[in-house]
């Protein structure tokens, strides 16, 4: 059986075709369409009008770092290379110097975060043996060059800005969610009622005087002839 042959003629578009126009004014219908039922029902939206309204997060979720400091203004951070450790995408760079007061032993000379290598899973607030770094609730991260998204002690130090009525506020932190004191940030570990007699020790030891300089050999005895 002979297969039956449909031969079709295509027309030639008219010159509005040619010009898209009429799918063009068909887009801007469907587009003002939908603008004057979104005006008309501003509270029914799926998206918010950012950055005049801003979406409530978890108390757990994990944004940019901060480093929490001691009663008297010194970072709590040892420099023990804990969380650049166990950090898995190696963002962490950390370089240690002796602390002025022995009773701290080691504080960090360097402590960098390069937030572009980072993915925000909240390990180094975890193996953190000394509460000393926490994550808050700032998502606002973009940079305008690589080196601007590297963030040192300036940076990271925790500010007044940090948890004010307009800051982003504490995130992830440390056995947050254990007990209302822990969850209220209010934790610290045990060790921490010893730091104020071993920094009277401390500063005793570097009270002490320095001590005398060695007593020069004695020349050896001449041997008699």
């Amino acid at each position: 059986m002979a297969a039956r042959v449909v031969t079709l003629t295509r027309s030639e578009p008219t010159i509005l075709e040619r010009l898209y126009l009429p799918e063009i004014f068909k887009g801007l219908a469907r587009t003002l369409g939908h603008l004057l039922k979104n005006l008309g029902n501003m509270k029914g939206l799926p998206t918010i009008q950012f950055p005049e309204m801003r979406r409530k997060y978890s108390e757990r979720f994990r944004g940019r770092h901060i480093l929490k400091t001691r009663e008297d203004g010194s970072l709590r951070c040892v420099a023990c290379y804990m969380c650049e450790t166990a950090c898995p995408a190696d963002c962490i760079k950390i370089e240690a110097g002796e602390h002025p007061v022995l009773a701290y032993e080691k504080y960090p000379t360097v402590f960098e975060i390069d937030l572009l290598r980072c993915v925000m899973c909240g390990y180094c607030v975890d193996a953190c043996p000394k509460d000393a770094i926490w994550m808050t609730k700032d998502y606002e991260l973009s940079f305008f060059d690589r080196k601007s998204a590297i963030l040192g002690i300036p940076e990271l130090t925790e500010k007044p800005s940090d948890t004010d009525a307009a800051g982003p506020g504490y995130g992830y932190r440390p056995y947050e969610g254990e007990s209302p004191m822990k969850k209220a940030g209010q934790f610290e570990p045990s060790g921490i009622p010893l730091l104020p007699a071993l920094q009277e020790r401390g500063l005793a030891i570097n009270r002490m005087p320095p001590p005398p300089p060695p007593r020069p050999a004695a020349p050896p005895a001449a041997k008699a002839g």
